[in-house]
């Protein structure tokens, strides 16, 4: 069962309404459609952050809607998107700066985008932008569509 953080744990404010933990089997978010599933076969704890709109109120900024958290050891900066996967990338590296200079990030991270649908020729081009992302950023992205996969954190390579 997903709980909130308790608020004399930390001194943000939005940290209590945005962040919840849970130690269940799997976690599943979802937004507009979109969606993706965490397995968790250890019941190690999660962390879920929702990150835009919530955890992060700077306007006219990219923003990743989740972080995703395991273990206390990796987050993972999650995406979810229709069909614009330019404007999901400049959002996951927004983020991603962000999130690295913040107080409650773990000390990995990875980045996931899940979109809905895509034109065929963007698809093609996924493994162009993974690589490249990972050039600019070092930094792990995988682009995957919705419904296609559930994530394992649980393994040493994650999503």
């Amino acid at each position: 069962m997903a709980r909130r953080k308790p608020r004399n744990q930390s001194g943000l404010g939005q940290e209590n309404e945005c962040v919840e933990y849970s130690n269940q089997s799997s976690l599943h978010v979802n937004e507009e459609g979109v969606g993706a599933t965490f397995v968790n076969r250890r019941g190690r704890e999660l962390r879920k952050v929702k990150y835009d709109g919530c955890y992060c109120r700077i306007p006219r900024e990219g923003r990743a809607d989740f972080i995703i958290g395991y273990d206390r050891a990796i987050d993972v900066v999650l995406e979810l998107k229709g069909s614009d996967l330019k404007h999901a990338l400049v959002q996951i590296a927004d983020t991603l700066e962000r999130w690295k200079k913040g107080q409650i990030h773990y000390p990995q991270v990875a980045c996931l985008i899940v979109y809905g649908h895509t034109i065929p020729r963007m698809r093609s081009k996924i493994g162009v932008l993974e690589r490249e992302f990972l050039d600019q950023h070092s930094i792990l992205l995988t682009i995957r569509q919705s419904g296609k996969e559930r994530y394992s954190l649980d393994r040493k390579s994650v999503v």
